[in-house]
C-alpha cells in the first residue's frame, strides 16, 4: 500500500474519516513539533452498533504502529499538540 495521509497536520482536536484494515497497516505520526503540548492521537475501532472504542494510541513516545487487526479504525487528534497521521 502507498503512504497516504490519513489526518492532516494541525494543532485542534479533529477526528479522521473511517479507515478499513482488511490485513495490517502501519500508521504514525507526522509534522510533530518540538516544545508545547504533547501531541496525543487515540485510536479508535467500530464496534457491531457503530460506536468507536479506544483501543490505542499514538503519541511522543509512541510515534507509530501496526495494526494487524482487520476492522474499522478512525483517528482523533486532542488539540493542543500539532500532528498529523500517515499509512506507511
Amino acid at each position: 500500500m502507498a503512504i497516504a495521509q490519513i489526518l492532516a497536520t494541525a494543532n485542534t482536536a479533529a477526528n479522521s474519516a473511517d479507515v478499513v484494515i482488511t490485513s495490517s497497516l502501519t500508521v504514525g505520526l507526522k509534522g510533530l513539533v518540538a516544545g508545547g503540548t504533547p501531541a496525543r492521537v487515540f485510536i479508535s475501532l467500530k464496534d457491531d452498533a457503530g460506536a468507536y472504542n479506544i483501543v490505542g494510541e499514538l503519541n511522543i513516545f509512541d510515534k507509530a504502529v501496526c495494526i494487524t487487526a482487520p476492522g474499522t479504525y478512525r483517528f482523533a487528534r486532542q488539540a493542543g499538540g500539532t500532528c498529523g497521521v500517515f499509512s506507511a
